[in-house]
């Protein structure tokens, strides 16, 4: 009991700081950073794209109502703009974003609280210090999701992505998948609907407002996109249906660059998906030209999805992702690449970007191995070579 106690008193903590079980003494190598801090850069840098997603949400949210004409939200998240005065305009950005704040913080909570009890559990069992990472998985499972999504469903995949994905394994450094991910993919096969049935992005009852990519891949092709207005610039910025981080391209970017220019994600990852994907892209507009999905430029693509967000956040994740250089360009590679795939040859799930990154992730030990034995081989060629 003393145990579980000294536990969960020390979790908060635990979100912001590293485990105290550090090497302090010579002749080890010290430095400032540490592996909560690397996770909180991932948290930092993904904030321009959960604000415009914020944004985002809450303007889809109060275009919804005045197309409808309601009057009155029911629910407390309609009391509460009512009651405050901050009303539902859409062309008021914080009225916009406190909308889409108040269906965000609950899932976000859920996440932490669902999050924070397994951990603090396998932590007691195991009596071991809390493991990091925790605030990252939780906080990048929350952005992925839709704001429709039931609270329970919420705690499911969370307690699948944290407990399978990570902590049977032992926790940080161990796991094989993004656990934030396979949350999302548990809850994509599990409830099929949270996803892909009507209204599942914009939150209003008897509202139906499908994803840019659905409009994509409905055999109407840039032509459908056209007609509801939705220009490119729109969908670069993140003015669209969609998960609260991932709508904006421009804020997956901004997060990008600040990672690279960190050091905390391999830039060769990042532009060796990016060759993937436009590479798959030329292709197929060279196979199709005058095909509704096949001839759509790369350009396009990027801004529709989720792609920046999953390569930029999930697919650099540094221990489910390959560590050598090499490696790094082939996994990357492979992202982009099986993401266009997904796209192009199966439209019932459209957003490929989460099934190529899966798919990577289990050949990026392989791809490592791989690596590594053409590297030893090229060592004992060359030292052949030498001594003859």
């Amino acid at each position: 009991m003393k145990n579980w106690l000294f536990t969960l008193s020390g979790l908060p903590m635990r979100f912001l700081w590293s485990s105290n079980a550090v090497t302090r003494s010579a002749p080890h190598l010290r430095a400032a950073s540490n592996v909560q801090r690397m996770w909180n850069y991932f948290v930092l840098a993904s904030l321009p794209a959960w604000l415009i997603g914020l944004w985002s949400l809450g303007h889809q949210t109060n275009i919804a109502i005045i197309d409808f004409q309601i009057e009155e939200l029911s629910g407390w998240r309609g009391w509460f703009l009512s009651q405050s005065g901050i009303g539902f305009d859409p062309s008021s950005i914080g009225a916009c974003i406190t909308h889409g704040l108040l269906y965000f913080l609950p899932v976000i909570a859920v996440a932490l609280a669902v999050g924070a009890f397994w951990e603090t559990l396998f932590a007691t069992v195991r009596k071991r210090p809390l493991d990091e990472g925790m605030l990252a998985i939780a906080w990048l499972f929350a952005l992925m999701l839709p704001a429709s999504v039931p609270i329970y469903q919420v705690a499911l995949g969370m307690s699948f992505g944290i407990v399978f994905g990570k902590l049977i394994y032992g926790g940080s450094g161990r796991y094989l998948l993004s656990p934030a991910l396979l949350g999302m993919a548990f809850l994509m096969f599990s409830y099929p609907t949270l996803f892909y049935a009507e209204g599942a992005w914009v939150p209003l009852a008897n509202y139906d407002q499908p994803t840019v990519l659905e409009l994509l891949t409905d055999e109407g092709g840039l032509g459908v996109v056209a007609a509801v207005d939705y220009s490119y610039w729109q969908l670069f910025l993140g003015d669209k249906p969609g998960a609260v981080g991932v709508v904006s391209t421009l804020g997956a970017f901004i997060g990008g660059l600040f990672l690279m220019l960190t050091g905390m994600v391999s830039w060769r990852l990042i532009l060796g998906s990016a060759i993937g994907f436009i590479g798959v892209s030329l292709i197929s507009n060279a196979v199709a030209p005058d095909h509704y999905l096949f001839s759509v430029p790369w350009y396009w693509h990027m801004v529709m999805g989720g792609y920046v967000f999953g390569v930029v956040f999930i697919a650099t994740d540094p221990v489910a992702g390959p560590m050598t250089n090499p490696g790094r360009w082939g996994f990357g590679f492979l992202v982009g690449a099986l993401t266009m795939i997904i796209r192009l040859f199966n439209p019932s799930y459209y957003e490929g970007v989460m099934f190529a990154i899966l798919l990577a992730s289990i050949f990026s030990p392989l791809i490592d191995f791989i690596v590594t034995e053409l590297n030893i081989h090229r060592r004992k060629l060359r030292l052949l070579e030498r001594g003859s």
